[in-house]
């Protein structure tokens, strides 16, 4: 009979495994050695694919793993006869081989042959954790058929432990799901000309765009400090950082200040930066958490539009030429001095834009310009981290 010890060391480290997936072996090296087992995994899959996604197994050779993903998960009888429980709930979900395939048919298919054999592994107990869906996954332990088959104090054990593993992956699963949603908005930030850098409720930076990096990179104006965000005098950071902390007063349900914007000066004498700060929504982030609270946007008017041409291309219509031209025409750059960039005669140039009117349904250069500009935003298709 197992401890009460023992047993709440286990749930303890499928919880530690939960907040660290890079801690799933402690826990199934804990239930092997409980149970005396040979080889314990969890096993990750979806409906529509006919074999697994991923494995974790501990005590099997890296080879045996690959494999069982690449091909033995298709050929597996147990998993074939598992489908038809699929639907069940409670203790019918847990499961030993001998319910699931006759050992004596078992012993005739390749899966026992090829992989369970070579391994010395007879005997399976098996769970399944979350029924698919879209995904699903199973936990299971193997073990030689000469330690016997899984008895009903270990079913039962499997059974105790269910629910907790189902906690533990369902939250993983969602974790994963919230940074990738999260890296996919870091990109999305990635892709506007404009600067954009959230603080947190202290005003230090959590994270920022390309465009600020870039904006920051140049040190004229603003620049990122320890305490965080620095004009380039005193009483620009004083101002600088009461918006902010307006805005993060607001954001914490402390105040209503909307934040503020102010022109942040630069020693190189170029125009002064914009800037913006506001608070981000109370209901974004739990607010127990070290999330953005502050929101600053930064605009440098005297920075070059961005413009892909091939993005300039897909959205217009437009040549490859007639891309490249429109492209250092959004730069700033007059008709005459694109050309000389291109390394095309002024006449040719000529061609091009004319083509591009027609295109686009401009009039004259400045319009075009600004339709080029509203068309793309200065998106990025690739960045530079």
């Amino acid at each position: 009979m197992l401890s009460q010890e023992k047993l709440l060391g286990l749930v303890g480290r499928i919880y530690d495994a939960a907040a660290d997936e890079g801690l799933w072996p402690a826990f199934l090296e804990g239930f092997a050695d409980v149970v005396d087992t040979t080889v314990t995994g969890l096993i990750h899959y979806d409906s529509e694919r006919p074999r697994v996604n991923s494995a974790m197994f501990v005590r099997m050779h890296p080879e045996y793993t690959r494999s069982y993903v690449d091909y033995y998960s298709t050929v597996n009888p147990w998993i074939r006869s598992w489908k038809s429980r699929l639907n069940l709930d409670g203790p019918a979900s847990v499961t030993v081989g001998e319910e699931l395939v006759e050992p004596a048919e078992l012993e005739k298919t390749e899966y026992y042959s090829d992989f369970l054999l070579p391994q010395d592994i007879y005997h399976q107990c098996a769970g399944m954790i979350v029924k698919p869906e879209r995904w699903g996954c199973a936990f299971a332990c193997l073990r030689p058929r000469g330690k016997g088959s899984f008895g009903a104090s270990e079913v039962a054990l499997v059974r105790v432990l269910l629910p907790h593993l189902r906690h533990a992956v369902q939250f993983q699963r969602r974790l994963a799901e919230s940074e990738g949603a999260h890296r996919a908005c870091l990109d999305a930030l990635d892709s506007l000309p404009i600067g954009i850098i959230l603080l947190d409720d202290k005003g230090l930076i959590l994270e920022m765009n390309c465009e600020a990096r870039q904006i920051l990179s140049q040190g004229d104006g603003l620049a990122a400090r320890k305490e965080g965000l620095a004009a380039a005098t005193a009483n620009q950071t004083s101002e600088l950082r009461s918006a902010i902390a307006r805005a993060a007063l607001t954001a914490q349900g402390k105040g209503v200040a909307p934040g503020g914007s102010l022109g942040i000066s630069r020693p190189s004498g170029k125009r002064p930066l914009s800037l913006v700060a506001m608070p981000v929504s109370m209901l974004a982030f739990s607010p127990d958490a070290r999330e953005p609270a502050v929101i600053v946007f930064v605009s440098d008017s005297e920075s070059k539009v961005k413009a892909d041409p091939e993005v300039l291309a897909r959205v217009f219509g437009l040549t490859g030429a007639e891309s490249r031209l429109a492209e250092q025409l959004m730069r700033g750059e007059t008709l005459v001095h694109a050309a000389e960039r291109l390394g095309i005669s002024h006449n040719t140039a000529r061609t091009h834009l004319q083509r591009v009117y027609g295109k686009t349904g401009a009039s004259h250069q400045g319009a075009l310009v600004r339709l080029l500009v509203a068309g793309v935003t200065g998106l990025r298709p690739g960045h530079q981290a």
